[in-house]
């Protein structure tokens, strides 16, 4: 997956002071997804497990897609996240972003609810759900 989506850098954040600046790269590892314009939409800092960092991948590439107001394109891949790492620390906030971008590309406030309902019965500690709270 990463090397099919992304295209992997790796710099010395010691020799290039100024891009780890840049990113507020204060540890590594760090991982920054950036768009087309050099603009981050997506980071994550600190060492992760392999099926962890595939989990990530797919909330990285889906954030790509929804800051870049590629709703439709962003659904699958939050849901793909969700569906085949549920037990991953990343798909509360897949199902989260779910909801959110099937809402963006819908306005329907019934597909934001329905993921949002199933991100508080199936995660009810995580962050993602308390964000969720206001249904």
């Amino acid at each position: 997956m990463l090397n099919e989506n992304f295209v992997a850098v790796q710099i010395d954040i010691e020799a290039v002071a100024k891009l780890a600046n840049d990113f507020q790269a204060i540890w590594t590892p760090n991982l920054n997804v950036l768009d087309g314009h050099q603009k981050r939409v997506y980071w994550v800092e600190g060492w992760l497990p392999p099926s962890e960092f595939v989990a990530m991948l797919g909330v990285a590439r889906g954030q790509y897609f929804l800051r870049g107001k590629k709703y439709a394109e962003a659904e699958p891949l939050f849901k793909a996240v969700f569906e085949t790492h549920p037990r991953s620390q990343f798909a509360p906030e897949a199902l989260y972003y779910r909801g959110v971008s099937r809402y963006l590309n819908s306005h329907e406030v019934d597909e934001l609810k329905e993921d949002w309902i199933m991100l508080q019965r199936f995660y009810p500690q995580s962050a993602w759900s308390l964000r969720s709270n206001l249904l």
